[in-house]
């Protein structure tokens, strides 16, 4: 399984949306949204203390500084952060896109503290509903003709806010969980990840896996998906994809001999999985990079 299709917007945007008595009746509103891709990004000036930016970084990569501390978003993490003092977003990469929410109201706060970590950055991936959330609510609060007026506007992107905070916080509560593997669980996963990297351009099934690694099927899919995120058959076409991305950039084989090196069993399968999960041909990805 392949990073789900998803209809992006055509091009950029911001909107800032209209305050008032309506807005303010909900549990989270929304003050400011965007689609970008800017070079620099510096959200916080104009907003107050009980304001929080909610970023969700699609791809690229940028450099993120708040009161001196500078980490880096990568594709598929969400920053969430008070806007008390100003950020600044520099892209690192040669693209970034991303979507930002400003989000104010009663419940802000609370569940912005029930989700907060330490670097203010919560690594998703592209199999859960963030994303998806993400676009829906840019969509219809971009799209809505008078905001201002419009109540079913604002409890719907009340509920996609809250589906999103509900959605991070079960990924903070699966990371905590992970924390808590075994030396022995987490060893089970290292010297199954270690085989898929010596073995992807060969035929690979769980049942290969397990038996390499001497370990019940059952049981290892559970601690895989616990530790990773993801199913083992997500995370070995994923691994093909980055590998089959790197021969692209870097070689001059052909794509039907790239699809066989990085272990599709054909050049269709893997220009379909390819495309599912890019977004574009391996022929539109090489003349790209």
């Amino acid at each position: 399984m392949q990073s789900p299709k998803r209809n992006f917007p055509t091009e950029c945007g911001v909107r800032a949306m209209p305050s008032g008595s309506l807005a303010e009746s909900f549990p989270f509103y929304i003050k400011e949204c965007g689609f970008c891709s800017e070079r620099k990004f510096v959200p916080g000036k104009q907003y107050s203390y009980n304001d929080y930016l909610l970023l969700y970084s699609i791809d690229g990569t940028a450099r993120y500084t708040k009161t001196k501390t500078t980490v880096y978003t990568q594709p598929h993490s969400v920053v969430m952060s008070a806007c008390n003092t100003p950020l600044t977003f520099t892209r690192v990469s040669r693209e970034w896109n991303f979507f930002y929410f400003i989000i104010g109201g009663s419940h802000a706060k609370l569940f912005y503290n029930l989700v907060r970590t330490q670097n203010n950055i919560i690594l998703s991936n592209p199999f859960v509903s963030v994303l998806d959330s993400c676009i829906e609510l840019y969509n219809i609060l971009y799209n809505a003709e008078d905001p201002a007026r419009d109540t079913w506007l604002y409890l719907n992107s009340s509920l996609l806010i809250q589906n999103i905070f509900n959605t991070l916080y079960e990924l903070g509560h699966n990371i905590r969980k992970i924390k808590e593997l075994t030396p022995a669980q987490e060893t089970v996963v290292n010297m199954a990840l270690k085989y898929i990297s010596d073995n992807y351009k060969n035929e690979l099934n769980i049942d290969t896996i397990c038996n390499e690694i001497s370990f019940s099927k059952y049981y290892f899919c559970k601690i895989f998906k616990r530790q990773m995120g993801i199913t083992v058959h997500q995370y070995v076409n994923e691994f093909r994809i980055n590998k089959a991305k790197e021969l692209l950039a870097y070689s001059k084989l052909s794509v039907n001999s790239i699809s066989t090196q990085v272990g599709f069993k054909t050049p269709l399968t893997f220009m379909r999985a390819f495309e599912r999960s890019v977004h574009m041909t391996p022929s539109e990805y090489r003349s790209y990079y």
